[in-house]
C-alpha cells in the first residue's frame, strides 16, 4: 500500500498547487511564453517537483514518526537528503529564473558527491576489465560518478519539453530498475523504485495530457538524480546485473544529451548550455504539427501529448530490451549501439524534412 499512499499524496499536492495558483503564479508560473523552446500558450505553475519531492518526504517522515521505518525507507531518506542541492537549485530557478546553468550543474554534482559519500553510489563497474581496475581508486571513481549523476540529472531536465515526457521517461527507467531489482532479489531497490514511480504518477495525472502543472527544473533535476542514484545502487548491490543494461534503461535521455552537446559544439558552434529548438522532441512536435489532422480542434490540441507518446514509444525501444538483456552484457552493448543509430537516423530524417519548429504554440485544452 506504500506506493498507493505516495501516489495519493503527490496527486493532492499537485492539485493544491493548481488550485492555489492565483496566489503564487507570479512567482511559480512559466511566463516566458516566447522562449525558443516554449510551446505552451498560457502561464502554468512549474513547481510540480514540489509535489513529487513533498509526497516522498511526507511519506517517509510519517513512517518514521509511526515507528514503521524499514531499510527501503531509510535509503529513501538518504536519497532525499542527498538530492537537496540539485532539487533546491532547480526550484529556485523555477521561481526566480536567475540561477545560471553552471550553478545548477555544480549543485547536481554536489548532490552526486553526497550520494557517493552517504550512499556509496558510485560508478564502480563497467564490464570492461582494464577500466574496472581503475575504478577501484577513488581518484578515478569519484569524479566519474559526479559527472555521470549530474549528466543524468541534466538529461532528464533537457527532455522536459512536453507534457509527461520527462516524468514518463523517468517512470519507465525506474520501473525497469524495479524489474531488474526483482530479478536480482533486491527488494529494497524494488520498493524504492515503486514509491518514486508512484510520486511521479501522482504528479502526471495533472501534467499529462492537459499540462495544468509542469515538472519544472527542480522536479526534473530531482527525478534525474533519483534515476541516476538508483541505477548506480542497482549495479553496486547486484553483480548479476549488467551495467550496460542499466545504461540502456536511460538510453534515450543520455543519447539526447550527448547528441545535443555534440551538435551545439561542432555544428551550431554555440555554447553547450544555450537553449535551442533542435532537440528530437522539437522535431517530433513539428512533424506532428504539420499533419493535416493536427489542426482539428474538436478534441483539443493533440500535438503536445502525441509528441510525448511518440517519444515514449522510442524510449520503450531501449527500456524493454534493457530488462530482457540484464545478464547478457554483449547483447546489451549491441542494442545500445543500435538504439543510438536509430536515434540518429530518426533525427536526421526529421531534420531534413524541414526547418526546426518555430512559431507553433499550443492551444490550451482547458481554461487554466
Amino acid at each position: 500500500m506504500e506506493p498507493v499512499a505516495v501516489f495519493a499524496l503527490a496527486f493532492i499536492f499537485a492539485a493544491a498547487l493548481i488550485k492555489t495558483r492565483g496566489w503564487h503564479l507570479k512567482l511559480t508560473g512559466d511566463s516566458d511564453l516566447a522562449g525558443v523552446q516554449k510551446v505552451h500558450g498560457v502561464s502554468v505553475p512549474r513547481v510540480g517537483g514540489v509535489a513529487v519531492f513533498g509526497s516522498l518526504a511526507l511519506f517517509v517522515g510519517t513512517t518514521c514518526l509511526l515507528g514503521k521505518s524499514d531499510a527501503s525507507n531509510e535509503l529513501l531518506i538518504l536519497v532525499l537528503a542527498c538530492s537537496l542541492p540539485a532539487f533546491g537549485s532547480g526550484l529556485i530557478e523555477d521561481m526566480t529564473k536567475a540561477v545560471v546553468p553552471v550553478v545548477r550543474l555544480a549543485m547536481s554534482m554536489m548532490s552526486a558527491l553526497l550520494g557517493y559519500l552517504l550512499l556509496s553510489a558510485s560508478v564502480g563497474r563497467t564490464g570492461i576489465e582494464p577500466f574496472d581496475h581503475l575504478l577501484q581508486f577513488a581518484v578515478v571513481a569519484m569524479p566519474l560518478t559526479l559527472v555521470a549523476v549530474a549528466g543524468v540529472s541534466n538529461a532528464i531536465n533537457l527532455i522536459d519539453g512536453y507534457n509527461g515526457l520527462a516524468s514518463g521517461v523517468s517512470c519507465a527507467a525506474l520501473l525497469g530498475m524495479g524489474a531488474l531489482g526483482y530479478e536480482a532479489g533486491d527488494m529494497v531497490i524494488v520498493e524504492l523504485s515503486l514509491v518514486c514511480v508512484a510520486a511521479l504518477l501522482g504528479f502526471m495525472m495533472w501534467n499529462f495530457p492537459l499540462g495544468r502543472i509542469f515538472l519544472g527544473d527542480g522536479g526534473a533535476y530531482f527525478a534525474g538524480f533519483v534515476v541516476a542514484e538508483l541505477a548506480l545502487l542497482l549495479v553496486v548491490r547486484n553483480r548479476s546485473i549488467s551495467p550496460w543494461s542499466v545504461l540502456l534503461l536511460i538510453g534515450y535521455p543520455v543519447t539526447e544529451t550527448l547528441f545535443s552537446i555534440a551538435r551545439r559544439r561542432f555544428i551550431s558552434r554555440t555554447p553547450a548550455a544555450e537553449p535551442d529548438a533542435r532537440h528530437l522532441h522539437h522535431l517530433v512536435y513539428r512533424w506532428v504539427a504539420l499533419q493535416p489532422w493536427s489542426t482539428d480542434t474538436r478534441l483539443g490540441d493533440l500535438r503536445n501529448p502525441l509528441t510525448t507518446i511518440v517519444l515514449w514509444t522510442l524510449n520503450a525501444g531501449a527500456v524493454v530490451p534493457a530488462v530482457c538483456l540484464h545478464d547478457d552484457e554483449p547483447a546489451a552493448m549491441a542494442w545500445l549501439a543500435g538504439f543510438v543509430l536509430v536515434y540518429s537516423a530518426l533525427y536526421g530524417s526529421l531534420y531534413r524534412s524541414g526547418s526546426p519548429v518555430t512559431g507553433f504554440v499550443q492551444r490550451p485544452w482547458i481554461e487554466l
